[in-house]
């Protein structure tokens, strides 16, 4: 099978995403910490031609769907380490990596300083965008301005409730269903806008993996850049297209107004006959494994992307 092949066919995305993932120690001070290794970062990245935005999310808990009881929407104070999903969203693919071939010096500090909390990772797949349904967040403020001076029309906004989270669900598709997938997904997240508290949803298809981003060089280059790092670049191991996945992957992103809402209105796929209908046929008959749901809420963001994902098919 011709992996290039399958990379360079995928569709053109208005925006790829890349999603830096790591777990780490369920500190208190995460928050402060996570800000002060990646002030220096988040400057290089605004930088970098092609950025435009990023969301950091911490986990909160998961999702007990799936028999997996012991899990809950809350785990803060139970789990002893927690993901850290980065995500950063670009123009092309190439962007992404131009950032870390640009900047190493800065991404390698800054990950240094986390080294202490760090258990698993870093992990970076990059992915497409399928579909974007995610309104621009304003203040309650800004949504009467908007309703009474729009003549009441306030779509492509959404009030942010302060409180928010989101809900993310890894699939694993059947080769040669990811098309019925895909619709399916659609059709499930279009359903499930009409439950209480959702404000919008992402389908992601991860495309590739950037093993720079991941941490990992070849040794050749780590040895001179430990000679003499003053002109010496770190060189990948793999190109991005390597990392393209059989079977495929999908991450689906479900935002809720709050806690709460995640947790009464996420099983409404697997519960609400409506939605089941269709999420059971075209979504989980194409799973190879039972999809892995997490719900995180963020750290910290800069939203200007979702302005540029207003109507991304």
């Amino acid at each position: 099978m011709d992996i290039k092949a399958l990379f360079d066919a995928e569709p053109k995305s208005p925006l790829y995403v890349a999603v830096n993932r790591v777990l780490v120690r369920n500190d208190p001070n995460l928050l402060r910490m996570m800000k002060e290794a990646s002030s220096k970062m988040c400057l290089a990245t605004a930088l970098t031609p092609g950025f435009r935005g990023f969301d950091l999310m911490r986990q909160r808990g998961s999702c007990p769907m799936g028999m997996r009881w012991a899990a809950s929407s809350d785990m803060s104070g139970e789990l002893s380490h927690i993901w850290i999903d980065q995500f950063t969203y670009w123009e092309s693919w190439q962007a992404h990596e131009n950032f870390h071939e640009t900047f190493e010096d800065v991404v390698v500090e800054s990950c240094a300083k986390c080294g202490g909390m760090l258990l698993d990772g870093p992990e970076e797949p990059i992915y497409r965008i399928v579909k974007s349904d995610l309104p621009k967040l304003i203040s309650k403020n800004q949504m009467m301005k908007l309703g009474f001076g729009n003549n009441g029309n306030t779509r492509g906004y959404a009030m942010d409730s302060g409180a928010g989270v989101t809900v993310l669900a890894t699939h694993h598709i059947k080769p040669g269903k990811e098309n019925e997938f895909e619709d399916g997904e659609v059709q499930t997240m279009e359903m499930l806008k009409e439950t209480a508290g959702v404000i919008g949803y992402q389908i992601l298809k991860r495309v590739g993996l950037s093993t720079l981003g991941s941490g990992h060089a070849t040794v050749e280059s780590l040895m001179e850049d430990l000679k003499d790092s003053s002109g010496s670049k770190l060189r990948r191991t793999a190109e991005v297209w390597e990392g393209y996945t059989i079977p495929a992957e999908y991450l689906t992103m479900v935002e809720f107004e709050d806690l709460a809402s995640a947790q009464g209105g996420m099983p409404h796929v697997n519960v609400k006959p409506s939605i089941l209908f269709v999420h059971g046929p075209k979504v989980l008959n194409n799973c190879l494994t039972m999809p892995t749901v997490r719900i995180s809420d963020t750290m910290f963001r800069e939203h200007s992307y979702r302005e540029m994902l207003q109507g991304v098919k």
